[in-house]
């Protein structure tokens, strides 16, 4: 099955899957023809009809568009592979150039701000999250998905298990919130998850509300959600100096290009600091 060989053989995250299918559905849905009769031009064709917002219903990004692209062709390869076609119709078709833009991040004071925002004795749970998902740069996923027996308090670290990319990580936990993850887990005693509701892992929508509420507590007004933390943790730890190649292992980037993103954000700050001075 396609599906198998996303998973197994082109080692792709269960939302990756998820988001190929669906565009692949729509690509013959729209082209209305059998995987041996496409052509270059079928698929010059829908691009160019999904970056009018013709397929979707609304405007997509460059983003959206490349992986769309990607989608086509891992389904052509796959059915190349199975002998069902002799050549992939996408094999010149390019990406649309992607422009990169430097993450939304909180300032040192604003992440205090959100971790004050709930009481370690009333919210402990909630207080928890918050400092996992800053203080170790996790996706909402590697959190919702952390067990207990990924996490060590001597010495103290995170294993992050199958992450995006499907690669596995150490991170270390900082010693300032130590505490707070044995005072959580003395308390709630978690089974499997170290983050659980009523046995299951939390849900990520979950996430989501928890680190509005407290941003909205917090009076900061910027569009902040869970990767925004992730943002300013690497945001934070490069504007202190750390090596960019120590950033992209701790976030478990697979390339270090991805993590460059954040050598633009120290750059933007170090001109706005300039601004500053006015004869």
């Amino acid at each position: 099955m396609y599906e198998d060989y996303l998973m197994h053989v082109r080692r792709s995250s269960e939302n990756t899957v998820k988001a190929y299918i669906k565009d692949i559905r729509r690509f013959f849905e729209y082209i209305q023809k059998p995987p041996k009769d496409v052509t270059r031009s079928d698929v010059e064709k829908f691009i160019k009809a999904l970056s009018k917002g013709e397929i979707t219903g609304g405007n997509v990004t460059e983003t959206t568009i490349s992986r769309y692209i990607s989608s086509l062709k891992t389904i052509f390869d796959y059915l190349q592979l199975l002998g069902v076609i002799s050549e992939n119709p996408t094999e010149r078709v390019r990406h649309p150039r992607l422009r990169k833009k430097i993450p939304n991040f909180l300032t040192i004071e604003e992440v205090k701000q959100m971790l004050n925002a709930y009481n370690e004795e009333k919210e402990l749970k909630y207080k928890t999250i918050i400092s996992v998902l800053y203080f170790c740069g996790l996706r909402v996923s590697e959190l919702c998905n952390l067990r207990v027996e990924d996490i060590s308090f001597y010495p103290p670290y995170i294993k992050v298990i199958m992450g995006k990319g499907n690669k596995d990580r150490l991170v270390p936990i900082s010693e300032s919130i130590v505490p707070i993850l044995e005072k959580y887990v003395d308390r709630y005693k978690p089974r499997i998850y170290f983050i659980e509701n009523k046995g299951k892992p939390v849900h990520p929508s979950t996430v989501f509300r928890i680190v509005k509420r407290a941003a909205k507590r917090a009076g900061i007004t910027k569009h902040i959600h869970p990767h925004t933390l992730r943002h300013s943790f690497a945001t934070h730890l490069i504007m202190n100096n750390v090596n960019v190649k120590i950033v992209q292992e701790l976030l478990g980037h697979a390339n270090l290009s991805t993590t460059s993103i954040y050598l633009h954000v120290a750059d933007k700050e170090k001109f706005d600091a300039v601004k500053k001075l006015v004869i």
